[in-house]
């Protein structure tokens, strides 16, 4: 449904998109990114958290950490970001954007741990001894101290795979006395994730998990070991609707990411979110072959809480909002070099090289080879304004496909920002 919403909520949005494109503006391959619909969604989201005394850190992976739309969001009332490994961290010290919590839900390399202590996070997420003794050594060489929050699990707890990791809740109390011994770290704050539960269809009600239980347990246990515990954070699948709920069970940090895209499992099954989706990602059909239509590939990656997703396609606005095709996303593919479409002759469905095709799904821009292009304007508050398209490795590029210095594009956020006051 997020096309849908999108359709219904900004056709101006793929209108523009379609219309830049055909004009050879924006290349394949691209996700085109409303930034006053950015700066919609994080101005209820920070209120939200304001009005229920709760500190954000945004998880900005799933728009792979672009400066443009981590900048608008914290001009809106969004306090830092949360980096799920060191690349995120780097990239968004590469454009000063503040950085108020890394290490989870991937631990910091022990070479690079330098390097983010130069960030100043105001918090790192530790899952055993070994990684608060060399946050501690790296704390001690640069005169400082480092606050920490330790990921707490026990049986169960929801983990996904591939992401578990943590101390045991039984070995909590031989982990707290070792903290104790480190003299340039402090223990503040408790984790897990997922601390709410993921809506995977309409009917599925929102609710915290046992994982919630486990942390609140685990800082009252520290509390009576002399730990002053400041930070209960409950990363996952938190929006403005849900954060009211989540102090009341207890929280003090939540960690909103695809609500400011407009892309949480309620925006799938819902067209009454107050956030509402920001992006479209742009491709072009390449070529056919017997009836299939290919488009250039390199942001397929989606959890689309859906049985299937489609894409408009055509050279005009008008042409493409009456010809939705059905993206065959059951194709098996190592590498997405391309998307595959079958137009229905019966339906009248058509399709030539050259057209725009316009999706929207939930994605993790991250995991892409895709480009990122913020547009400011689109709500007419603002002059219409593209800037700079960004790679995959989120470097800025000129009109010639080139990076610039971030030194460039940081003056140009501060320009926008202005914008927005």
């Amino acid at each position: 449904m997020y096309l849908e919403h999108v359709m219904e909520s900004n056709s101006q949005l793929i209108k523009q998109t379609i219309e830049l494109h055909q004009k050879n503006k924006i290349p394949p391959n691209t996700w085109v990114i409303d930034l006053d619909q950015i700066a919609a969604n994080a101005k209820i989201l920070g209120e939200t958290a304001s009005q229920n005394k709760l500190i954000t850190y945004l998880m900005s992976k799933q728009h792979n950490r672009n400066p443009y739309i981590n900048s608008v969001a914290i001009s809106q009332g969004l306090h830092k970001i949360v980096a799920v490994d060191v690349q995120g961290a780097l990239q968004c010290g590469r454009y000063n954007i503040p950085v108020g919590h890394v290490g989870h839900l991937e631990q910091i390399p022990r070479i690079f741990i330098p390097y983010i202590l130069k960030l100043n996070p105001e918090v790192i997420t530790v899952y055993s001894i070994n990684q608060a003794r060399w946050i501690n050594e790296g704390a001690k060489l640069k005169e400082k101290i480092q606050n920490i929050m330790v990921r707490v699990i026990t049986d169960g707890d929801v983990l996904f795979d591939g992401q578990e990791g943590g101390i045991e809740e039984r070995e909590l109390d031989i982990f707290a006395h070792q903290v104790k011994k480190l003299s340039n770290i402090e223990l503040i704050g408790v984790t897990s994730f997922p601390c709410v539960r993921y809506n995977e269809t309409k009917d599925d009600q929102i609710k915290s998990t046992q994982n919630l239980e486990t942390i609140l347990r685990a800082a009252a246990n520290l509390n009576q070991m002399g730990f002053s515990i400041t930070q209960i954070n409950t990363p996952g699948n938190t929006n403005s609707e849900l954060m009211p709920e989540l102090r009341k069970l207890g929280a003090t940090h939540v960690e909103p990411g695809n609500a400011l895209l407009g892309t949480t499992p309620s925006n799938a099954f819902r067209n009454d979110c107050a956030e509402k989706t920001a992006f479209i990602y742009l491709t072009e059909i390449s070529h056919f072959y017997k009836e299939r239509a290919y488009a250039y590939g390199g942001g397929v990656y989606h959890t689309n809480y859906s049985d299937h997703i489609n894409a408009l396609i055509g050279s005009t606005w008008d042409e493409a909002r009456k010809n939705k095709i059905r993206y065959n996303f059951d194709v098996v593919q190592d590498i997405d070099y391309h998307m595959q479409f079958v137009p229905n002759p019966d339906l009248n469905q058509t399709c030539k090289i050259g057209d725009s095709v316009i999706l929207a799904y939930r994605t993790q821009m991250q995991m892409t080879r895709s480009y990122i292009l913020p547009i400011s304007g689109l709500s007419g508050d603002r002059e219409l304004k593209l800037h700079y398209l960004f790679d995959h490795a989120n470097n800025a590029l000129d009109h010639d496909f080139n990076p610039v210095s971030s030194e460039r594009v940081v003056k140009d956020i501060e320009k926008l920002i202005k914008t927005y006051e």
